[in-house]
């Protein structure tokens, strides 16, 4: 019996290391957000966007920040490495900013539930990440009960065709003034670029090529949709 508690231990500690892994490397669709019970489903709209959250290395060794920017501004955390386990992760300290682009009513009532949401004094949000189909799920809760919801797409198995044709590939990446192309896919239905912050910046019917010569420097999602379901990526404006 002793033998097999070493593998088993082994086993449930790597469970747990990926489960904090993808945390880290994934980036995080928004998608709802429950407060008091209640849900507030994110409004489908190019005024607000897609909003993300994505974590990533700090300038201090040791750290990772949180990024959710929204409406123009970001709610905003610093977390010590070691705070961020399979199951929750604890902000050394945080942010919350204010509307800057929204003027809808819709999306300004959804910004601000999720600011409240993030704006209660919770330095602890437990986690849950789940897998249905080729989505990932993330759940965190604040202290109150209050939930965030997000997803995040397997862009390997979106972007690889079932008939055994080349996976999704853009390129130049990083792409200056011209053209970014799109390989892989033989019909496009619409094509979506997203800034940073989750804003509609661009939007296309079904061309595989798509002039950038007007966007800024800067990172950027683009998002395919075609007959294989939608995919984004992510790529580089110099």
């Amino acid at each position: 019996m002793k033998k097999l508690l070493l593998p088993a231990a082994f086993i449930i500690s790597t469970l747990f290391q990926a489960q904090s892994t993808e945390l880290v490397n994934t980036t995080w669709y928004l998608k709802k957000v429950v407060k008091n019970s209640t849900t507030y489903m994110l409004p489908q709209n190019s005024e607000i966007g897609t909003p993300t959250m994505a974590f990533t290395p700090s300038g201090m060794s040791g750290y990772t920040n949180m990024s959710s920017p929204i409406c123009g501004t970001s709610m905003w955390g610093n977390i010590h490495e070691s705070d961020i386990t399979p199951a929750h992760f604890v902000f050394w300290t945080y942010g919350v900013g204010t509307n800057q682009t929204c003027t809808t009513p819709e999306n300004t009532t959804f910004f601000t539930q999720y600011a409240n949401y993030f704006a209660f004094n919770s330095e602890q949000h437990n986690y849950q990440i789940t897998n249905s189909g080729n989505t990932r799920n993330l759940v965190i809760t604040n202290n109150l009960g209050d939930q965030a919801f997000y997803e995040s797409s397997f862009l390997a198995a979106r972007e690889t065709i079932s008939s055994g044709k080349p996976s999704v590939k853009i390129y130049p990446n990083p792409v200056k003034d011209g053209f970014l192309e799109i390989q892989g896919i033989e019909r496009i239905e619409s094509t979506k670029i997203y800034n940073a912050e989750g804003r509609l910046v661009f939007e296309n019917s079904n061309d595989s090529k798509i002039n950038v010569s007007s966007l800024s420097k800067g990172g950027y999602f683009l998002e395919i949709k075609s007959q294989q379901g939608i995919s984004r990526h992510k790529f580089i404006k110099e």
